[in-house]
């Protein structure tokens, strides 16, 4: 039945009022090529014409649109928007990539305003440019990700803890950097924000400790360090998003976390924190999608286990802490007394 018609085949707007506000996020990418005539209008990353920046106007015109989506198309709800941010680029082909995503917190989806929001800006390019050349091809215009809601898939959360610490001398799980084993710390930590969370170690690693209690996934097979307990979980549950940090991640707080997740893209393998100093994918804070899971096993095949590695393999969004010490790795007893004088 489609949804909107009513019970007399008469159009309405879909009854949301049974629903609960929740987190929600989209994402949706189009395409504008440009024909060679443009090529001189270009000046550093915008396209300057006598009516004025072409990027920068179609910008704001998208930025509209998104606010004005329930204007636009029939049944779209009224809905409070939180963030609608424009990444525009032009690449040496003069193809204009135009990224539009939206946030809310409400009863439904924001797809059709990420949606609408590209379509507009790349109409405003399209009409800006025409004076030029009407030989521009807007396309494929598609849907990125979307998150929230009944359809949004699960995330389950691993604290990697399996580790031998050699360097530490010590377990770093057991480290108390917060009152409470890091371990311990980690795994509420994102209890915030997983409907699950687990502990990942080695068979009995935590026997008769403080973290005997806790959901555990034990590595498969023959230990290879982190690796193990990631393709452990994504083999666990193939079929929901895995947020993954190491138990070495001492300056983890909520706000690193929140950030992680609000970048989160599904059309990716993993979503994870860059390295500030050369660029690769912090494979131990991040989001997995099940995308991973075919990676992974190639890279297990080839006997790669090093997660950055993997990772490289595939195709990751990467997004860059606000600090550098955000994602920094605790080993040695040197690096743990610099943490302890810092203030957490």
């Amino acid at each position: 039945m489609l949804t909107h018609l009513d019970p007399n085949n008469q159009p309405n707007m879909v009854d949301i009022s049974h629903k609960d506000n929740t987190y929600r996020q989209a994402s949706a990418r189009g395409e504008v090529q440009l024909p060679v005539e443009m090529k001189p209008y270009l000046q550093g990353e915008d396209l300057i014409l006598k009516k004025g920046p072409v990027i920068q106007t179609a910008i704001i015109a998208g930025t509209m649109a998104v606010k004005k989506t329930a204007d636009l198309i029939p049944f779209c709800h009224s809905l409070p928007l939180q963030s609608c941010k424009f990444t525009i680029n032009i690449d040496e082909k003069l193809c204009v990539t135009i990224e539009c995503e939206v946030k809310t917190t409400y009863k439904t989806g924001v797809e059709m305003e990420a949606l609408c929001g590209v379509s507009v800006a790349a109409l405003t390019i399209y009409d800006m440019c025409k004076s030029v050349s009407s030989n521009i091809v807007i396309k494929n215009t598609q849907l990125l990700s979307k998150m929230g809601g009944k359809s949004a898939l699960p995330l389950h959360g691993l604290v990697l803890t399996g580790g031998k610490s050699q360097r530490m001398q010590r377990d770093k799980a057991l480290i108390d950097y917060h009152n409470q084993p890091h371990g311990e710390f980690l795994y509420h930590l994102l209890g915030n924000f997983c409907e699950k969370v687990f502990i990942s170690a080695r068979q009995q690693q935590w026997q008769n400790s403080n973290l005997a209690s806790f959901p555990t996934l034990v590595d498969e097979g023959e230990s290879h360090g982190p690796f193990s307990g990631i393709i452990t979980a994504l083999r666990s549950n193939p079929h929901v998003n895995w947020l993954i940090v190491a138990c070495d991640l001492a300056y983890l707080q909520p706000d690193i976390i929140a950030n992680l997740v609000n970048h989160h893209r599904q059309d990716v393998v993993a979503t994870c924190y860059k390295n500030t100093e050369k660029g690769f994918p912090e494979a131990l804070c991040g989001i997995y999608t099940p995308r991973a899971l075919d990676l992974f096993t190639r890279a297990e095949k080839a006997q790669i286990y090093c997660p950055v590695k993997v990772l490289q393999m595939g195709n990751c969004q990467l997004i860059s802490p606000q600090r550098p010490s955000d994602i920094a790795n605790i080993n040695t007893p040197e690096e743990y007394q610099q943490v302890m004088n810092y203030e957490l």
